[in-house]
């Protein structure tokens, strides 16, 4: 056997084989925890509502608001503060014509927000000419909004004078009104017309106190109608008046 630890190159060489064989080790991997995978979802997860179908429930919902919108709207402007239009609640034709004239005819010179109640104080009647039938007195007229339980006035006047109606089969017609000269002219105005009964329109025609009571029963009367939780009215810069009980069935009657 040859001698190969001779050679210092070969002896050195061996030297470290034989170092390297007896000491070094593989190494051990290190333990590990086995990987956890997530597990897989059982059910899908709840997807957000498309676009499309969004827009769809948004567009429904703004037509619904629009049209509440609308409906809303159009009421109020029917019956301001929510208040049904005036019309005469008594048994009598005659008188309900006479108050949808008054209403029709003067209401407009009124532009102010409210519903119109007239207010006539009548003073005489003549009917025994049935073409010409005629009703004298001081009309008047009056625009109300609400506030709480109280109709505020916002404006109003009054049309001194005759209205004359003619009796016909399908019912009355008003076929015109003769009224009072402002002014100067009053009184001159006021004669011609009245003729008989001037005296009694200047007595209870410009009678403020008669009107006020007849105004509060009219109210008083248009609200029960109406069903309408309301316990007086008031002018601008006066104390609210409170309202009377209801006479709807014999308000003229008492009158005349």
């Amino acid at each position: 056997m040859k001698n190969i630890m001779k050679n210092p190159v070969i002896a050195a060489l061996t030297a470290a084989l034989l170092l390297s064989g007896c000491s070094a080790s593989a190494p051990v991997p290190a333990a590990s925890e086995p990987e956890v995978s997530e597990p897989a979802a059982s059910e899908p997860a709840a997807s957000e509502p498309s676009e499309e179908v969004a827009d769809t429930e948004s567009s429904a919902e703004a037509e619904s608001t629009d049209v509440e919108a609308s409906e809303q709207s159009t009421e109020n402007a029917a019956s301001p503060g929510n208040l049904p239009a005036y019309e005469y609640p008594g048994p009598e034709l005659f008188y309900y014509d006479l108050y949808k004239y008054l209403i029709d005819e003067f209401g407009p010179d009124y532009p102010d927000e409210g519903i119109c109640i007239p207010c006539p104080v009548i003073i005489a009647e003549e009917d025994d000419d049935r073409n010409d039938m005629k009703e004298y007195g001081n009309f008047w007229v009056f625009k109300y909004v609400r506030n709480g339980d109280v109709l505020e006035c916002t404006s109003g006047g009054s049309y001194p004078g005759v209205i004359h109606v003619k009796n016909t089969d399908e019912g009355y017609e008003i076929t015109g009104m003769d009224i009072v000269a402002d002014g100067s002219d009053f009184t001159d105005s006021a004669k011609k017309i009245f003729g008989k009964h001037y005296d009694e329109f200047m007595k209870t025609g410009e009678d403020e106190e008669e009107r006020e009571r007849l105004r509060a029963q009219i109210i008083a009367n248009y609200v029960f109608a109406n069903d309408l939780d309301i316990k007086a009215y008031k002018d601008y810069g006066w104390d609210p008046v409170t309202l009377p009980e209801q006479n709807i069935d014999n308000f003229y009657s008492e009158l005349l």
